[in-house]
């Protein structure tokens, strides 16, 4: 690997994790407004955990299980605000070495936000009882296992940062346009949803994950998600085709984005002009007006 590629895994790439609300009401409705008037857009049944995306008065606009966006009261919700230990990977790609060493073999490696599976320990005492113990790491590792067959690996703890440290609020526009940039430069590959090679739905869909929003993978299915507005601001997803959506971008204003353009090409800032047919803009976050 070249010493440029190697800075570029390396890079640690910001995200925010917004609280998850379980629903508490039999069937909470979502509302296409903050407003028990408004449309209904979906439901969300008992149980179901919701990310929490927004808020209004006594309202939070959230995203279910099948992406949905919309506002539910908060009176049909119950939102988690604590956080058990849980470490995922910070940067571009976190090398997985088979010991805890940095000159040892590396035997895969890690996409950012990827969850690295907490091992634990057991002890059984003379009494035959079994309980839980605390696994002991290496130090500045952290230990993990990988199928098949359960491959011992290890992870630097300076690759991975614990949820518990991350922050916890509504994400924004600047979010997505800060995660965005630790991409430029990444290549494009048809399919490809991480450092090692994206494509344009990939690209968009790994900033939006990486600061708690859920989209589906390719472009016109993340078309018909959020709603349409006439101008983009940051953050808005712009779609492109002549016929159909047939490529996406993240907004970074009215005229101005960031995409992985084509094949030979590299995640980059680029802007309006007659190369592309811009189709449609959709919005995924609430506006600033009803927050």
């Amino acid at each position: 690997m070249a010493a440029t590629d190697i800075v570029r895994a390396s890079t640690r790439v910001a995200m925010v994790w917004p609280q998850v609300a379980i629903v508490q009401r039999d069937l909470a409705d979502l509302r296409a407004a903050p407003s028990g008037d408004s449309e209904l857009v979906d439901q969300a049944q008992y149980g179901e955990n919701v990310r929490v995306l927004g808020e209004s008065d006594r309202w939070r606009y959230v995203q279910g299980a099948d992406h949905y966006f919309g506002w539910v009261t908060l009176d049909d919700l119950a939102v988690l605000t604590a956080y058990a230990e849980r470490f995922v990977v910070a940067v571009l790609l976190a090398d997985v070495r088979d010991a805890p060493r940095g000159d040892a073999s590396v035997i895969a490696r890690l996409p950012t936000g990827t969850s690295v599976p907490a091992i634990v320990a057991t002890m059984e005492p003379a009494d035959g009882t079994r309980q839980r113990v605390p696994y002991a790491h290496p130090e500045g590792w952290r230990e993990t296992h990988l199928g098949p067959g359960w491959l011992t690996g290890y992870v630097a703890l300076s690759d991975l940062v614990d949820v518990r440290q991350l922050p916890h609020r509504y994400p924004t526009a600047d979010d997505y346009l800060e995660t965005a940039e630790s991409f430029i430069g990444v290549p494009y590959l048809w399919g490809g949803t991480t450092a090692l090679g994206l494509d344009c739905s990939g690209f968009v869909q790994q900033v939006y994950r990486l600061n708690g929003v859920a989209l589906p993978r390719d472009a016109d299915q993340q078309a018909m998600l959020g709603r349409m507005v006439e101008e983009a601001r940051a953050g808005d997803l712009m779609f492109f085709g002549a016929d159909s959506v047939t490529h996406v971008a993240l907004a970074t204003s009215a005229t101005e984005f960031v995409h992985a353009p084509m094949k030979g090409g590299v995640v980059e800032h680029s802007r309006l002009g007659p190369d592309r047919k811009l189709r449609v803009i959709r919005r995924y976050l609430p506006d600033p007006a009803a927050t």
